[in-house]
């Protein structure tokens, strides 16, 4: 049966209950929100039975709705016995005080403690658990859109004395108990990172030798990054002498343009200083020039940037995108998942 499930003792730097995001309301301004990481998050889903959802931002399948945490990780008591996973980011999570594996199902009884210490690698831990958190839909999801303060709980990140509820396992605990995924497919979290972009939709605004730069500098990830845009620093793009007709239309600075639609992972550059790939609380629209878009694979690996990682922007064109994610959704299947009979 469904119920009360986790207490919060401790609510951790920022721990919010995520599932892929309200697609289709950006007409309205209103930000899909929803997981940072969404690989981990299916995953994590998968591993404990629930519904993983849909590609990020296609369909309206949302999947069950799992606990982002970030960096600094929350304390649960635990109210029933269950099964959860945890998976994303190595938050140094444990139970009951001690160091429990991650990316695998682990049953948790009545009155154990579930913490996360010191971060060792990545930014983001996705905390999964049988049946999925509870929570009242808002558009269809139960994200939380923390600027919009809607979705989630009150539109906030956790906080001590919360209670959380789940819902009904699709699976038996015992069956799902021990299920992990294939060690090949965990993800490796470092200090350097690679992520594929398509161009445009205004790259041809730059420079040649600007868009050359932006393609070969390791930029370094920003300390002033949140869940609405990702700011990376490294050296100015020089824009192509403006055109006539932005200057009338839309002003004299070299990166502003008319207002047009931001996609989830459009990256902007304001002055041609500090590239910002907007995330999943990112405006529906804006003024300022995009040079690339981070393809839909690859938001999770911005997703678990620290301040000072380094990057690599590497473009790819819209078939290879596609390719890129049918295969990632090959991954995200019960043919990852080794069950705990077939390790016995």
């Amino acid at each position: 049966m469904d119920g009360e499930t986790f207490e919060v003792i401790e609510g951790g730097l920022q721990t919010t209950v995520q599932d892929l995001g309200r697609p289709g309301y950006l007409a309205i301004g209103m930000p899909t929100a929803g997981a940072q990481d969404p690989f981990s998050l299916r995953m994590g889903n998968l591993l404990v039975g629930n519904g993983a959802g849909k590609p990020f931002l296609v369909g309206d399948e949302p999947g069950e709705a799992g606990l982002e945490i970030l960096l600094l990780g929350p304390t649960l008591k635990v109210l029933r016995s269950t099964v959860v996973a945890v998976t994303g980011a190595d938050l140094s999570y444990k139970l009951n005080g001690k160091p429990f594996p991650m990316w695998t199902a682990v049953r948790v009884s009545k009155g154990s403690t579930i913490s996360f210490g010191r971060p060792i690698a990545g930014a983001r831990a996705y905390l999964c658990v049988a049946g999925g958190v509870e929570m009242p839909l808002f558009l269809g999801s139960k994200a939380t859109y923390v600027r919009g303060a809607v979705g989630g709980i009150e539109g906030r990140a956790l906080a001590k004395g919360d209670i959380l509820k789940t819902g009904i396992p699709k699976l038996s605990l015992e069956e799902i108990e021990g299920r992990t995924l294939l060690p090949k497919l965990i993800p490796q979290y470092t200090n350097k990172w690679d992520v594929r972009v398509v161009l445009g939709p205004q790259d041809y605004l730059f420079t040649e030798e600007a868009i050359k730069l932006f393609l070969t500098y390791e930029w370094q990830f920003s300390s002033t990054s949140d869940r609405m845009g990702c700011r990376f620093i490294g050296p100015k793009l020089i824009f192509k002498p403006r055109p006539d007709y932005l200057v009338n239309q839309a002003g004299s600075d070299p990166s502003n343009i008319v207002d047009d639609t931001i996609p989830v992972g459009g990256i902007q550059v304001p002055g041609g200083l500090e590239p910002i790939v907007l995330t999943v609380e990112g405006p529906s629209l804006g003024g300022y020039a995009k040079v690339a878009t981070v393809i839909i694979s690859d938001m999770s690996r911005v997703g678990q940037m620290n301040a000072g990682d380094l990057t690599r922007f590497r473009a790819v064109t819209v078939d290879e995108a596609t390719k890129i994610l049918r295969e990632t959704e090959k991954i995200l299947s019960e043919d990852s998942i080794v069950k705990k009979s077939k390790t016995r």
